[in-house]
Parts: structure tokens; C-alpha cells; sequence
């Protein structure tokens, strides 16, 4: 069966976990060391810094992000910090990586079109406050983050997470063969292509 020219069962991995948890970066050691690719999700927010228009992000207005809704376009969108992120339908392919937040997960949990290996990155406060202003966010923005990602975050209330791996005291490279190890472990556990497995521990996988 195809959907909109996609196999009816894609294999994803997808990261998630609050600000300055690692995600990001260890997805980029993993683009270049593993046979994966990254979905380019389109969004609203400003482009930073050292931020890639067509890798790390498409960047687009409101206006155009409007109009790509309305021409279903996306296979999920969210709001996050107030900005608009979506998720292009095309490019929900095999061993394909994207970065969500928990809404954004739940969204891909009902779409039927893939197998998805959700992997949760959490991090001490103290540690991501240290990141977050060594990228150049303010100390008001930081706070501003670790306040709303409390909430936004909290996993007791977060469905569909496949495992959950504590990244303070770990190197992005570490993380990055972690999480790619336990994705493909935990892809060849699944039973069913729709079925999602409970919170596996860290100790079991890769």
C-alpha cells in the first residue's frame, strides 16, 4: 500500500527531550558516522546563528507556513516557544531521523505510516543552563527555557517513548552511538509495525 507515493511502513527514529539535551548535535555525529539521513522539518523561528537554511531547518514566514497547511503539506505540526514547526509528508522515509517535541511525537504516533523508535534525552538543569548560554542564549532566555521545558517535558506525561537516555555526564559522540545502537535494537524488538513498545531501560539496550 502506498500513502501519498510512501510505503505504508516507514522506519524512524525520533529524538526528543528539552533544550540543550544533546539532541541537535549528537544527531549531526550520527548524519555523518551512520546510515541515516535527517528529516528537515520546516519552521517559523528565526534562523540562529550557525544554523543551515535546507539541513538544520526551512525556515519560513507565517504566511508560508499557513498556506503549506492548507495544502496538507505536513504530516504533523506543533508550536514551540511560539513558533510553528512541521513535518514535510514527502520525506517520512526508511531510517530517517527528526528532532520532536512531546505533541509532535503524539501526532507521528497516529499517523500509521511508520514505525517509529521514540528516544527521550534528559539532562541535569544546571548542565543544559551551561549550554544554552555557551550557544548564546541570554541568562533570561535560558531561565525563560528550563521554566517552560519543566512542563512541556515532563515525562510522566509523555506517551509512545521507547527509552529514555541521561546524557549529562556524556559526550555528544557518546551519545550519538548510543542512541543509534538502541535504535536499531529496538527497531528489530518491535512485534508489530503499529505497535510501540513500553519505556525500555537504558541498561538493556545498546
Amino acid at each position: 500500500m502506498l500513502i501519498y507515493g510512501l510505503k505504508a511502513v516507514a522506519h524512524m527514529l525520533i529524538l526528543l527531550g528539552p533544550s540543550a539535551s544533546g539532541k541537535t548535535e549528537s544527531a549531526k555525529i550520527m548524519l555523518n558516522r551512520y546510515p541515516i539521513s535527517r528529516v528537515v522539518t520546516c519552521t517559523t523561528r528565526p534562523k540562529r546563528v550557525n544554523e543551515i537554511e535546507g539541513f538544520d531547518y526551512q525556515f519560513v514566514t507565517e504566511e508560508e507556513f499557513d498556506r503549506l497547511v492548507e495544502t496538507k503539506y505536513f504530516a504533523e505540526t506543533a508550536i514551540y516557544n511560539g513558533f510553528h514547526y512541521g513535518t514535510p509528508l514527502h520525506q517520512l522515509r526508511d531510517d530517517k531521523l527528526i528532532i520532536l517535541e512531546p505533541r509532535g511525537l503524539a501526532s507521528f504516533a497516529k499517523l500509521r505510516v511508520c514505525t517509529i523508535v521514540a528516544i527521550y534525552l534528559q539532562t541535569n538543569e544546571s548542565v543544559r543552563f551551561e549550554r544554552m548560554r555557551y550557544r548564546g542564549d541570554t541568562k533570561e532566555e535560558a531561565e525563560s527555557r528550563l521554566a517552560s521545558d519543566r512542563e512541556r517535558f515532563d515525562l510522566t506525561h509523555i506517551a509512545h517513548v521507547d527509552m529514555v537516555i541521561d546524557t549529562t555526564n556524556m559526550s555528544a559522540s557518546d551519545i550519538a552511538d548510543m542512541i543509534y545502537g538502541n535504535y536499531k535494537f529496538l527497531l528489530g524488538k518491535k512485534q508489530n509495525p503499529f505497535e510501540q513498545m513500553q519505556l525500555f531501560p537504558e541498561e538493556e539496550g545498546f
